[in-house]
């Protein structure tokens, strides 16, 4: 536990003092203008059936709303406190950005591999549901991009993920009928903050009607009892016609960074791209509600994990900038729960898988 403190606290002191380093960009056109600015409705899907899993992180799905691009906090249609928290939050001022705010609403469910058992086996993973809103705050340019973000919701009962996953399984015919919901992890409040900061470490050829090419950087801190963690992301995309500014990834509510940080195309480009995406992730997990026991309740529970987890994938995006944006996207990780220490079920029932692979099916409606 000691060493992943002082991993996250040398990650969070190298955001900062990068942040605090950059200078701002000269003045640049980014097509505020343009009919293309225009907000985004997004549903993401996440679950691991793509790996013929159904344990560990099982499913999650959230409701996203991007704003359009603004100028800055001021000239945004929102409420008072939220153009204070944007004028106001270190390395989210205006500069020479555009900004930009995101809602999003969703769903996680954690649960064993034994889906057959009513108690779970001594040390296995508890069932587990998390409920959450987070609100997101973006800044960001050609070369750069912050993200401040909180989330708020409920861990337990309130959830509702045991009737969700339920209806998949029994009534949808999806799965295995679930019988463990009853032991799930007590009813607390989940509360999360998290920062993110990407850069453009290189780019080539054209944004618009060509191809092109980029490779960022983006580090990232989390604190709350759902997540509090460090992780480093390194992706490269590559793509015809694709957006400026930087790719969304897949976001599983709570901890996952909802944002849309994509410049608007202008008028006279195709309404068509492409783009692929590569990445690899490192995340030094210092406490999670989900794995380590609560720290508000009595639910003690906790499994034997890994202090640290890598988790690398590949995803492919269709614009069609004038309706509509489709992602699919597959992410696999090492393992978090030690393999070793998770206990055999009986009877041939399924193992709890120790990684947090998954896929997702990212759909953008733009209007």
């Amino acid at each position: 536990m000691q060493s992943s403190r002082l991993v996250l606290a040398a990650m969070v002191s190298i955001l900062l003092l990068w942040t605090a380093r950059q200078s701002p960009l000269c003045a640049q056109d980014f097509y505020l203008d343009s009919p293309r600015n225009i907000g985004t409705l997004r549903l993401e899907i996440d679950n691991d059936i793509v790996w013929d899993d159904d344990s560990g992180f099982t499913n999650g799905w959230s409701i996203q709303y991007h704003t359009v691009c603004y100028p800055g906090w001021e000239e945004s249609e929102t409420i008072r406190w939220v153009k204070w928290v944007g004028s106001n939050f270190p390395a989210l001022g205006d500069g020479d950005s555009v900004i930009r705010y995101s809602h999003g609403f969703g769903q996680n469910m954690i649960t064993p591999g034994n889906l057959a058992a009513e108690i779970p086996q001594q040390g296995d993973l508890p069932y587990a549901g998390t409920l959450t809103y987070s609100l997101n705050w973006q800044r960001f340019n050609r070369k750069t991009a912050r993200s401040f973000q909180i989330s708020v919701g409920v861990l337990g009962e309130a959830s509702l993920a045991e009737p969700f996953q339920k209806f998949v399984h029994d009534d949808l015919g999806g799965g295995e009928d679930p019988k463990g919901w009853d032991t799930q992890r007590d009813t607390e409040p989940i509360v999360n903050i998290g920062y993110q900061y990407s850069w453009c470490l290189a780019d080539w050829g054209g944004y618009h009607d060509d191809w092109a090419g980029q490779l960022t950087l983006a580090p990232s801190a989390s604190l709350g009892n759902l997540f509090t963690a460090a992780e480093l992301v390194v992706a490269f995309r590559t793509g015809w016609n694709m957006p400026e500014g930087f790719s969304s990834y897949a976001a599983p509510p709570g901890r996952g960074f909802i944002q849309a940080s994509q410049l608007p195309k202008p008028s006279d480009a195709s309404p068509h791209g492409v783009e692929l995406i590569l990445g690899a992730r490192g995340t030094a997990l210092a406490y999670s509600v989900i794995y380590d026991g609560s720290l508000v309740t009595d639910d003690d529970r906790d499994v034997d994990r890994n202090r640290g987890f890598v988790s690398y994938g590949v995803g492919l995006y269709y614009h069609y900038y004038d309706l509509v944006s489709i992602c699919a996207t597959v992410e696999q990780s090492t393992g978090l729960i030690k393999s070793e220490s998770l206990p055999t079920p009986p009877g041939g029932h399924h193992k709890t898988e120790g990684d947090v692979s998954y896929g997702a099916l990212i759909v953008d409606v733009h209007f």
